[in-house]
């Protein structure tokens, strides 16, 4: 890691208050994740298509909006852009920085209807619907597609509601970089934007199923769930857990 990383990484040491994280079986976690990994593609999607004079992997690159707990893409024509609220994965244009009407909630509607929608919204704000592509600059095997199949947020509210408070609180800590927090929607990874910040927060994956901090020093380590709900001040522990690996 350079100088400029592991100064980076240190700075996360002062750490702020912990959220509660609701409960949520595992099955029902996995699937909120699994809702979310498809549904944020759509954001991806349109920054891919849409936000200009940059490479394909850092068009895709969504901001995290504490407040709402959303990812929101960077803006591109006319200053619109599109955000997820991951409390309930329902998806709203901004036109500059502010939601404007009609927010699409997918529950019961099929990725086909999601395309539907934002094809809708593009032509209303008088973007040329024709440069939107649903190619991505990565690949993820399973993902929803057509009619075949309903997104169900609802089915998995307490999970969404834990990934909810997951984000708070990796933002939270993640924020004490200094730098602006970014989600890669290939991962669902919340990172500081530096390329050379080689640490942050997943909310899970093929390999390990919680959520967990991680770090690449020397050797990668992990600091999962778990482990933090044993600390008696898992804000504390997971800035400590950033700082020293640096």
């Amino acid at each position: 890691m350079t100088s400029s990383a592991s100064a980076t990484a240190k700075s996360v040491r002062s750490a702020p208050s912990w959220e509660a994280i609701p409960s949520a079986g595992p099955d029902e976690f996995a699937k909120a994740r699994t809702e979310l990994l498809n549904l944020v593609q759509w954001p991806a999607r349109i920054a891919n298509s849409y936000v200009s004079g940059k490479m394909p992997e850092e068009r895709v690159l969504l901001g995290f909006r504490a407040n709402e707990t959303a990812f929101v893409t960077q803006p591109f024509e006319h200053d619109v852009a599109l955000e997820i609220r991951i409390a309930n994965l329902e998806m709203q244009f901004l036109e500059h920085g502010k939601p404007v009407p009609h927010i699409f909630n997918p529950e019961e509607h099929s990725p086909a209807k999601v395309e539907a929608w934002l094809l809708v919204e593009l032509l209303h704000r008088g973007i040329d619907r024709s440069k939107f592509s649903k190619k991505l600059p990565y690949t993820i095997p399973n993902l929803m597609t057509g009619d075949a199949e309903d997104h169900a947020p609802q089915e998995c509210g307490n999970g969404l509601a834990q990934l909810a408070a997951w984000y708070r609180n990796a933002a939270a800590i993640l924020a004490g970089s200094g730098e602006k927090l970014v989600v890669r929607p290939q991962t669902l990874n919340l990172t500081p934007l530096s390329k050379h910040a080689n640490f942050g927060f997943s909310p899970g994956d093929s390999e390990i199923s919680e959520p967990y901090f991680y770090a690449n020093g020397r050797k990668r380590s992990v600091l999962t769930a778990s482990q933090l709900v044993k600390e008696s001040n898992p804000a504390i522990a997971a800035a400590q857990f950033l700082g020293g690996s640096a």
